[in-house]
């Protein structure tokens, strides 16, 4: 067995290449620490591997979070007067308010959100579900805007709980959004969007994938760094 070993750099990240004869793939560690290791065939050309690390860098930035290399940890809310709710990337205050059985629970009012006292310890499931509510017309509208552009006509959209993932899609064309894009900027969310309708048309991200997306989003690249390094502030 040969192998050999050098450092490839993209942006902020350096992974330390070990090439091997005896590898068939080329695949990428995150190690305790926070080190990055490409593994690689002993031929691989290292135009290859940029490439191939330009296409993965969102998932590396998503295991170093995990092991909080790159950010703390978020704190909970505590759904108090005075706390930020982000709404499309827009922070709102909270105030909380004596309770009134006529109104609900939480609402949005005159540029702030409204919490009844006796519901603060609902305050998560409650913001979740307004978050939800309101999510779903705007995303019908996005992908309204860009259904003709990326040449798809979704089945349905959906909002739930997707764990790490921003979106996903069937194969059946239903689109499946987690709630917290919510919180996002407008442009992120277009770039959420434009992400999973691209998903409908190519299943993997391979070059015709990321080509449709750029030809919509010519600067997806800076929405994708983004949601890789701050999408984990967006959370409750």
């Amino acid at each position: 067995m040969v192998s050999t070993m050098n450092i490839i750099a993209y942006k902020d990240l350096t992974l330390e290449v070990r090439r091997s004869s005896r590898r068939r793939t080329v695949g990428i560690t995150v190690e305790r620490d926070g080190s990055l290791i490409l593994s690689a065939p002993e031929q691989t050309p290292e135009s290859k591997l940029q490439e191939i690390v330009h296409q993965r860098s969102q998932w590396i930035y998503k295991h170093l979070i995990r092991k909080e290399i790159l950010n703390p940890s978020v704190p909970e809310k505590e759904y108090v007067s005075g706390e930020g709710f982000p709404y499309l990337g827009r922070n709102y205050r909270l105030q909380v308010i004596a309770d009134d059985a006529s109104q609900e629970k939480l609402k949005y009012y005159r540029g702030r959100f409204q919490l009844q006292q006796s519901s603060q310890h609902q305050g998560r499931e409650l913001f979740i579900e307004w978050y939800k509510s309101h999510l779903k017309a705007h995303l019908q509208s996005k992908v309204e805007q860009f259904k003709h552009r990326v040449e798809v006509n979704p089945n349905s959209i959906q909002i739930r709980e997707l764990g790490n993932r921003w979106g996903s899609c069937s194969t059946k064309g239903d689109l499946y959004f987690h709630w917290r894009v919510a919180m996002l900027p407008s442009n992120i969310v277009n770039y959420v969007v434009v992400h999973e309708m691209a998903h409908l048309k190519e299943r993997r991200h391979n070059q015709t994938f990321w080509e449709t997306i750029e030809c919509i989003l010519p600067d997806y690249q800076d929405s994708k760094q983004w949601l890789a390094t701050q999408g984990i502030y967006y959370d409750l």
